[in-house]
């Protein structure tokens, strides 16, 4: 059918268009430094990344349309949610000076409150969806589960159904990990933002067996706020995330995460910090922080001489 969507965001709209400046435009740099702007139509994008095709040359698009209406669909809903000052509650908070010590190297605010954001089930359900459609629908993981199921047996074209349907499979797992994690709302406070990039967010895989964590996720929402999350093992609190100021210092080290996933392009709101990008760019972010889960508490440690 001729309406059949060709180009496939693997970056929806809906929240590339956070990155735009007052133009509608996006920053864009490249490994070198240089930057040119671009409208977020163009962003993100590839022809018929989902697209089943038949014996006789017929498409199938079932899959990009149900990313379009089942999992983008609610994301300006989540937004207006995480953005919707009514949604947070504030107590007070006496920190662990030890704790409180690690948090400030790692780039976080200590202050003597603590603010919670609600997350009623259909908020949860629906971030969790779009992070876990954000991990396995991005070029990269759909290319690395085609080359798995490509052992020289089948025609190309019965290679890449296998493979969109093993993305749906570790969608559905990735999406029961994540509904039940731990959220932290990472919201920056200083003149840094965060940045996004054509590597989209990254997992390490095969998952880890130590501490009960079996990955952790950075994700850039907006240049403003990110999401950390942590699938801790029956930790029972999911009506509510702590949020997290991050300073610039905090807002660096998230981004060095980003941009060791990078391959040609890193996205930015304001102009970008050519010299950061230049240094980091496809280098893999230090692994300096550690999570484990023991006798059902949540430890982090940090390591500052992995810089």
């Amino acid at each position: 059918m001729s309406n059949q969507p060709k180009r496939h965001h693997w970056w929806p709209m809906a929240q590339s268009q956070h990155w735009t400046d007052a133009d509608g435009l996006v920053f864009a740099s490249r490994s070198n430094g240089t930057y040119f702007r671009a409208n977020p139509l163009n962003i993100g994008v590839e022809s018929e990344l989902y697209t089943r095709f038949g014996s006789d040359n017929s498409k199938d698009t079932s899959i990009e349309d149900w990313f379009a209406n089942t999992i983008d669909s609610p994301v300006t809903q989540i937004f207006k949610h995480l953005f919707d000052p009514s949604n947070i509650t504030r107590q007070s908070f006496d920190p662990d000076p030890m704790k409180a010590k690690s948090a400030k190297e790692i780039g976080y605010k200590i202050n003597s409150y603590i603010d919670k954001i609600s997350l009623p089930s259909n908020i949860r359900a629906a971030i969790s969806a779009y992070l876990a459609a954000l991990l396995v629908r991005h070029p990269t993981y759909l290319s690395k589960l085609i080359n798995f199921h490509n052992d020289g047996s089948n025609p190309r074209e019965t290679v890449k159904d296998i493979a969109l349907d093993n993305m749906l499979e570790l969608f559905e797992l990735y999406y029961q990990k994540i509904r039940s994690a731990v959220f932290i709302v990472s919201r920056r406070i200083g003149t840094s933002e965060f940045l996004y990039a054509d590597g989209g967010i990254l997992v390490d895989e095969p998952w880890r067996r130590e501490f009960g964590i079996p990955f952790d996720i950075h994700a850039p929402l907006t240049p403003d706020i990110a999401i950390q999350v942590l699938p801790i093992p029956d930790h029972g609190e999911l009506s509510y995330a702590f949020i997290a100021e991050s300073t610039n210092q905090g807002v660096s080290r998230q981004n060095k995460i980003i941009l060791g996933g990078a391959q040609r392009f890193v996205f930015s709101r304001q102009p970008p910090p050519s010299t950061f990008i230049q240094r980091h760019f496809g280098v893999p972010a230090p692994k300096n922080i550690g999570y484990s889960f023991i006798n059902g508490q949540l430890n982090t440690t940090y390591d500052p001489s992995r810089k």
